[in-house]
Formats: structure tokens, C-alpha cells, sequence
């Protein structure tokens, strides 16, 4: 590789990492929010909660999709489009006057997130990086989205202070749409080393009728709902929880900005477990972990300690399960459909995140406290623990009548 194509594929990394830091960092300051816009409308944390599940959903939804389309139009349109759909439906939230407004942020932004988020980021990383260098490139974006929900947290809540909230969400929505000046950066070329494959085109139906014929993959797709439902709920509600418990706005933000930190550091360790034992066996460990985590939130006194201890220990066990399930997904069939039957998980993953981000709402509106959601999340959390125990983490037998793997 000669020293300019070397400076191209860093460049374009610098840009990649960029702008999926700035993305998800802007998305785990929406629970900054959740309190503020239910006092605008008078209507409760219920209208905001269906908001974000729509996002949940939208964003599972798109991304699925993306990638059918993203060899024809090329990654760095559909990144271009992604950032334009994401800063539109920030903005939107700024003037939330009614429920209609609220669940066209959702649309909009998890259409955003579909299409600007990491799918696109791997993708684009994918045709630029030197085969020997792909994952660590993709670790570092990987990283960068979790360090951005770490910077973003602090600023955030000094401008709402200062400024109000809602020209906090402009001021957001104007650096989502700074990020486009990064597109030019963005060109991309099969790199000489990489390995060409010889793969037969699939319908739908090949894929579904697959996804449902073994019964590990579907294991790994209840899974996988847990964690859904698990981020999307504690992201969103962690702060409204921790503040009608008496604790300051503030250490409330720091708690979800710890989360952001600590998950970092989670997700280099089961990265580096996930070579030596089992993928499955810590995926099943992390839930259960969870589980035990989450029940020591409900039962302790709530201080601002418990809060940041909170807020580290469920950050070290976050997304570390994303790279894990993926893992076995790719045991599974290798990685000719990986990318088609990730997708699929993820959108269980989403669906969890749907009913995560509503319930939450819901439950505090009825009962005014969030203990039943908790404990829904505790539950989830050991079934999804048993689920994983149960999974049998080996290659699925080739049929090549169907040209597809089955059990």
C-alpha cells in the first residue's frame, strides 16, 4: 500500500469515527429530555416513550434494508442521507406541540440512525481499510460511538441550563448537520488484498424460512430482544428515575455519561473472552450479570453513589453483547449471510427497544415510581440467561439443495 493510500483509509477512519460519535452521542442525550417535553405538552413520559420506540423499530427496520441497497447506491449517499434524516428529525423535536411531532422524531431519526449509523460505518470502513487492519479500524468506530455518549452528556446538560432545552436540541441538530461536510472525505475503493467470493444471490423468503428453521438461531434472536429492551429503557428513563428518587440532575446525567465510559472498557473484555471461551456462554452471563445489577438498583437505598456504581457496572456489561451475538451468528453459517441474518437479530433487538422505551413511559405514568419496569427487566434478563445456555454454538450442516445452512 502506497503512503497516500495509507493516509486515505486513516482519514477516512478519522471522518467514520467522527461521525458516529457525534450520532450516538446525541442519541443518549434524548433521555435528557424526556422530563422537559412531557412538562411542554402536560401529557406524561408516555407520548416521548412511544416516540423513542418508533426510533427503535425504524432504525431496526432500515438498517435491515440498508444493506440491500447499499451496493447499488454506495455507502457514502446512504451515510449523506442518514446524517440529513437524523439532524431533520432532532430538529422536530425542538417544537414538540403535539404527539404527531413527537412520533415523526421517531420515524425520522431511527430512519437516520438506519441509514447514518454503524451499518454504514462498517460498510464504508469494510471497502477502505487494508484487510489486516479491518478490525481494528472497526474497533475504534466501535469505541468512538461509546465515547460519544460519555463527551456529550456534560455539555448537554450545561446548555439546557443555560440556554433551555429546546435551543439545546437545535444546537444538537446543527452539529448532526455539520457532519455532512465529512461525506467528501468519504471515497471509497475495494482495497488490492481483499478476498473476492464467489456468493449466489438469495431471496427473502430463503432468508426468513431459514432464520426460522433452527431452533439456536432463534435462541439467539429472543436473546437478543433482552438487550433491547434493556439499553433502550435505561437509556431513556435513567435519568427521570434516578431524579424522582431525589437525586440531582446532574450526578442523574453523569450516571448515563458513565455508562458510555465503562462500556468501552466492557466491550474490550468480552471481545478479547469471546476468543477463549464460548461466545455464547458469556452472552448468557452478561444477562444474568445484568439481572443481579439491576436488582441491587431496586433494592438499595438510592444515593449518588449507587447511582455512578449503577451507571458503571451495567456500562461494562452494555453493548459488549453486540459483538458476541454477531460472533455466533457468524459460528452459525459463516460469513456469506452474515450481514442478511444479523440483520434479522437486530431487528429483535429493536423490537425489545420498542416495548423497553414504551413500557418504561407507561408503568411511571400509572404508578408514578419505575420499580415494575425494573423488575420486568430483571425477569427478561434471566430468561434471556436461560435462552443462551440452551444454544449449541457450532457450524449449522450445508444443504446445497436449498444452498443455504440449515440444522
Amino acid at each position: 500500500m502506497s503512503k497516500s493510500e495509507t493516509i486515505n483509509w486513516k482519514l477516512i477512519l478519522i471522518a467514520c469515527s467522527i461521525i458516529v460519535l457525534v450520532i450516538m452521542g446525541v442519541r443518549n442525550c434524548f433521555g435528557l429530555f424526556l422530563e422537559p417535553i412531557a412538562s411542554f405538552n402536560n401529557s406524561g413520559t408516555e407520548p416521548f416513550s412511544i416516540g423513542m420506540s418508533i426510533q427503535a423499530i425504524a432504525w431496526g427496520i432500515s438498517a435491515f434494508l440498508l444493506g440491500m441497497i447499499i451496493d447499488k447506491f454506495g455507502p457514502q449517499k446512504a451515510l449523506a442521507f442518514g446524517i440529513f434524516c437524523y439532524a431533520l428529525g432532532v430538529y422536530l423535536l425542538s417544537n414538540p406541540s403535539s404527539n404527531f411531532i413527537i412520533y415523526n422524531f421517531g420515524i425520522v431519526t431511527g430512519i437516520g440512525l438506519g441509514a447514518g449509523g454503524m451499518s454504514t460505518i462498517v460498510a464504508i470502513i469494510g471497502k477502505t481499510a487494508p484487510a489486516e487492519k479491518k478490525s481494528m479500524a472497526m474497533g475504534i468506530a466501535a469505541a468512538s460511538a461509546s465515547f460519544g455518549q460519555f463527551i456529550f452528556i456534560a455539555p448537554t446538560l450545561f446548555s439546557i441550563k443555560t440556554f433551555g432545552w429546546q435551543t439545546t436540541i437545535i444546537f444538537l441538530s446543527i452539529i448532526v448537520t455539520g457532519l455532512l461536510l465529512l461525506i467528501p472525505l468519504l471515497k471509497t475503493q475495494k482495497q488490492k488484498n481483499d478476498v473476492k467470493t464467489d456468493v449466489k444471490e438469495f431471496n427473502f423468503k430463503d432468508v426468513i424460512k431459514f432464520s426460522f428453521s433452527n431452533k439456536n438461531y432463534v435462541l439467539l434472536i429472543l436473546g437478543f430482544f433482552t438487550c433491547g429492551f434493556h439499553v433502550t429503557f435505561i437509556g431513556l428513563h435513567l435519568p427521570n428515575d434516578l431524579v424522582s428518587k431525589g437525586i440531582s440532575v446532574n450526578i442523574a446525567g453523569w450516571a448515563l455519561a458513565i455508562i458510555g465510559l465503562f462500556n468501552i472498557f466492557g466491550t474490550l473484555f468480552f471481545g478479547w473472552l469471546g476468543d477463549r471461551v464460548l461466545k455464547k456462554n458469556s452472552l448468557a452471563y452478561i444477562y444474568l450479570c445484568r439481572s443481579v445489577v439491576i436488582t441491587l438498583f431496586i433494592i438499595l437505598p438510592p444515593s449518588p453513589f449507587l447511582a455512578i456504581a449503577f451507571g458503571a457496572t451495567i456500562g461494562f456489561l452494555w453493548l459488549a453483547t453486540v459483538p458476541l451475538t454477531n460472533g455466533v451468528v457468524l459460528t452459525f453459517m459463516g460469513p456469506k449471510y452474515l450481514a442478511t441474518l444479523g440483520g434479522i437479530v437486530f431487528i429483535s433487538h429493536q423490537i425489545g427497544g420498542l416495548f423497553g422505551a414504551w413500557s418504561g413511559g407507561k408503568i411511571f405514568d400509572i404508578y408514578g415510581s419505575y420499580d415494575n419496569a425494573w423488575w420486568i427487566s430483571v425477569i427478561l434478563g434471566i430468561i434471556a440467561f436461560s435462552f443462551h445456555i440452551f444454544i449449541r454454538e457450532k457450524p449449522f450442516n450445508y444443504n446445497p439443495k436449498l444452498d443455504f445452512v440449515k440444522a
